[in-house]
């Protein structure tokens, strides 16, 4: 035991005097506390939607000045004509926009929608099935109070109190929608395997995805452990040792790899607040022994260095761009959650 120990002692120096992984290790956590305290970095840019307006009518008026100064998860900016508008959408500028038509208000009275207000996409663009819901909103709040009005008018209900009728529903309304009480949605995602259960979706603001790329730099720590070990055993380095250090060496070389990095990732996470005592502890040492278990197993199907770091790269791919590191794909593709289970990564984001 105390062979294994020593020899485990070896490996941890040798990879220490390596200045690279020294740098490497230092610079994780360096790094990172100057990522979360740049502001440019931990922001993210809302999309742009163009507003053309060809008949300012009051619910048009009412409609586009609730879209510019209301804080949406896209900014709506005016533009001068539709020409302006395609233009910015085929440039990129804006993800999507939006027309106007003449005379809203009549065309909404009358129940004629036709050529209301027009859409103007991307065939690839997705954004317009979120920013026609608040469109739709916004317009709502503009004339929720005039169906109000016409609904009474044409109501033989409210004949001999129709101007008292009038005045209330309108004072109600202007009340109700001064403030954000018209409107509530609760979100809630059930889970699969347990509807009783609820996911809660808690507003966060944008930040640089941290503890993300930490969990994937574990991870890819692990798999380079196992491409060490071979380079190792290729050079003969074994030969002089027994056949259980030789068995322990693969795994012991991930373990090492992956629990250098995950020491510098806690210590960032500490350094940068995101962190939750002691449970992010346990769950850091957990997560090593997974990815070690599976950096093992992958070394056990491919049989050299050569082979490891070819299939390295694809993995650090899947990682980065199917697991909510930068965006969340599930959102598009629900597909892609079965994906997300195979790669270890995703268990700690």
């Amino acid at each position: 035991m105390k062979k294994f120990l020593f020899w485990f002692y070896l490996l941890i120096k040798r990879q220490l005097k390596n200045p690279a992984i020294t740098l490497f290790l230092i610079a994780i956590p360096v790094a990172s506390t100057i990522i979360v305290n740049v502001p440019e970095l931990n922001k993210s840019d809302k999309p742009k939607v163009g507003l053309v307006v060809l008949d300012g009518d009051e619910v048009t008026r009412e409609t586009v000045n609730r879209l510019i100064k209301g804080d949406y998860s896209a900014r709506f900016y005016i533009c001068h004509n539709v020409s302006q508008l395609k233009d910015d959408i085929m440039d990129g500028k804006a993800e999507c926009g939006y027309i106007f038509g003449d005379n809203l208000k009549k065309k909404l009275d009358k129940r004629n929608y036709e050529g209301a207000i027009e859409v103007i996409i991307n065939k690839s663009n997705f954004i317009s099935s979120m920013t026609n819901e608040i469109v739709f909103s916004s317009m709502f709040r503009a004339y929720s109070d005039d169906i109000a009005v016409n609904y009474i008018k044409s109501n033989s209900l409210f004949k001999e109190i129709q101007g008292d009728a009038i005045d209330s529903i309108e004072e109600s309304y202007s009340k109700y929608l001064s403030n954000d009480s018209t409107f509530y949605i609760d979100f809630k995602m059930l889970d699969d395997a347990s509807p009783e259960e609820t996911v809660v979706l808690e507003e966060e603001s944008a930040r640089f995805p941290v503890r993300q790329i930490l969990s994937i730099l574990i991870y890819t720590a692990a798999l380079f452990g196992v491409v060490q070990y071979y380079m190792d055993k290729e050079k003969g380095t074994f030969v002089t040792l027994s056949i259980g250090y030789r068995i322990a060496g693969k795994p012991l070389y991930a373990f090492i790899g992956a629990g250098l990095f995950a020491l510098s990732s806690q210590i960032t996470l500490i350094i940068t607040g995101d962190v939750n005592l002691p449970g992010d502890i346990v769950k850091m040492c957990l997560y090593v022994i997974g990815v070690t278990l599976f950096a093992w197993l992958l070394g056990t199907v491919i049989h050299s260095a050569k082979g490891m770091i070819s299939v390295i790269p694809v993995l650090l791919i899947a990682c980065m761009v199917l697991c909510p590191v930068f965006i969340n794909l599930t959102v598009y593709l629900p597909g892609v959650k079965y994906i997300q289970k195979l790669l270890l990564p995703y268990y700690m984001m």
